[in-house]
């Protein structure tokens, strides 16, 4: 598959203002995942709030390499896949991040505290950065 460069792409416009993207990530036999997610996008930098213990996280872990579009809250993509790169935030530096994903989706509050119940520290939510390439 053709990944678009970043520079001059309209298909970017598509992400602005949306409320899900799909992110792909990559198993280390190179096979691709994607999955639909919220996310939330702040100074060319987009975000995305996972469980610690996810799959997206441990094969991000092992790739950092990610690919990002945009998607309805069905899982249907709405354009091109972006190449980026995701990095799992330390958690000294996610309160704005968790402001801002409450502020976007009125729900996010209520779904992080029942999806944080009762778990032990490392299995909580945390938060990826990801940058375009």
């Amino acid at each position: 598959m053709n990944i678009p460069e970043i520079e001059n792409n309209n298909e970017l416009n598509q992400l602005k203002g949306g409320t899900h993207i799909s992110i792909k990530t990559f198993r280390k036999s190179g096979e691709e995942a994607s999955t639909p997610v919220w996310f939330l996008e702040e100074n060319d930098k987009y975000y995305v709030c996972t469980g610690g213990s996810s799959f997206k996280v441990r094969r991000i872990r092992n790739n950092p390499k990610v690919e990002i579009a945009a998607n309805d809250s069905g899982g249907g993509l709405k354009g091109e896949y972006f190449k980026g790169e995701a990095r799992i935030m330390e958690k000294t530096k996610v309160d704005q991040i968790y402001g801002l994903f409450r502020k976007k989706y009125s729900s996010f509050r209520l779904w992080n505290f029942f999806a944080n119940l009762g778990k032990k520290e490392e299995k909580k939510h945390l938060y990826l950065e990801i940058t375009l390439k």
